[in-house]
């Protein structure tokens, strides 16, 4: 009896605590992803796309349907392609080093590195060397290689799914 009640704790018990690990180290990979300008760059990718669909497929009663799914799949889509970044994020740096990375990202140096370089000052600009030169920037140097690689294959994937969904949608209109 003994035996069954250590068996029944371990199977309801420890998969919750792993899955309520994972699920905090997923949702800090998506913060940090918001932080380091990542999302920003896929929503601009997706406005352009619409923007080029409207060029080739102006709105009509005839497409209404499509640009109405498209305009409200937009929060959907960013999702989709911050879900498909996160594991490769999880199999190259800790949670540790993510929340880290994050928190460079969050502080002014981190805004003004995304948002307009031009206005980093001297001590902005010493953040930023003392950040690559710490442990964590240098792993971020060292696996930029395979990130590229990886986050490239994804976002092309993501890129390119929307764009069929785009055109099968717009064009039958």
């Amino acid at each position: 009896m003994q035996q069954f009640k250590i068996l029944f704790f371990c199977f309801l018990f420890v998969p919750t605590v792993f899955m309520a690990q994972d699920s905090d180290f997923s949702n800090d990979v998506k913060d940090y992803l918001e932080s380091n300008g990542s999302m920003q760059q896929y929503e601009y990718a997706y406005d352009q796309l619409m923007i080029m669909m409207e060029g080739r497929y102006p709105k009509s009663e005839g497409n209404k349907q499509g640009w109405s799914y498209l305009e409200e799949n937009k929060p959907k889509a960013l999702a989709d392609i911050k879900n498909l970044m996160v594991p490769i994020y999880q199999a190259n740096f800790t949670q540790g080093e993510i929340k880290q990375m994050a928190a460079f990202y969050k502080s002014e140096a981190g805004v003004l590195l995304i948002t307009d370089r031009a206005k980093m000052t001297e001590v902005h600009k010493e953040e930023l060397n003392t950040f690559y030169n710490s442990a964590v920037g240098q792993k971020i140097i060292s696996k930029q290689e395979v990130l590229t690689t990886e986050i490239s294959k994804v976002s092309e994937g993501w890129s390119r799914d929307l764009y069929e969904t785009s055109m099968s949608l717009l064009k039958n209109g």
